[in-house]
């Protein structure tokens, strides 16, 4: 593979454009299909995303686990977030990138589980985010939590350029497409 073709941007370019051919009803099973692998235990932090309109959706799991402290990024500043704990997804507004977030609620300081979107993936859980280093900035303030990368299968790639602070996973979900 030549230099050209394994940059991160070229990388993103080839999976946006996978990611744009997926119709809702194939995102909408697939992101079921996600839900049906996450269970966390009663009283765990967990951060989870609400995610762009190409990326797993996964809101509904605060419905279906009511008894985990749900948190959700709110960006803070250029490349910062922070996740702030969230109950109902009627406390949730468009913020930064029109993406919903809390419009307030209590920082977290620990999590148990932060399960993160991303471009591309790996199977051995390297993960290519959107560009902004969001997550790689974030996921070493939670150094015992556990790592899960989500997607779909047409996100998985052989490998990735990796640089000293890009995060790995713990583990990674990834969705058939139903093909």
């Amino acid at each position: 593979m030549s230099s050209d073709t394994f940059s991160k941007a070229a990388i993103r370019k080839k999976i946006r454009l996978r990611l744009k051919q997926l119709n809702r009803l194939e995102i909408a099973e697939a992101s079921l299909d996600i839900l049906s692998q996450l269970n966390f235990p009663d009283g765990s932090r967990v951060a989870i995303f609400a995610g762009l309109s190409c990326e797993p959706q996964l809101l509904e799991v605060i419905v279906s686990q009511p008894n985990v402290k749900w948190h959700l990024p709110k960006v803070s500043g250029p490349g910062e977030m922070n996740f702030l704990r969230f109950e109902k997804i009627e406390e949730l507004s468009l913020g930064a990138f029109k993406i919903l977030e809390p419009d307030h609620g209590v920082k977290a300081t620990h999590l148990d589980f932060m399960i993160c979107p991303g471009v591309a993936f790996t199977r051995e859980g390297h993960r290519l985010g959107q560009g902004g280093g969001f997550y790689d900035r974030a996921i070493p303030r939670f150094p015992k939590t556990k790592i899960i990368g989500v997607g779909f299968e047409c996100q998985v790639v052989d490998q990735l350029p990796i640089d000293k602070h890009d995060c790995p996973m713990d583990q990674i979900i990834m969705a058939s497409m139903g093909t």
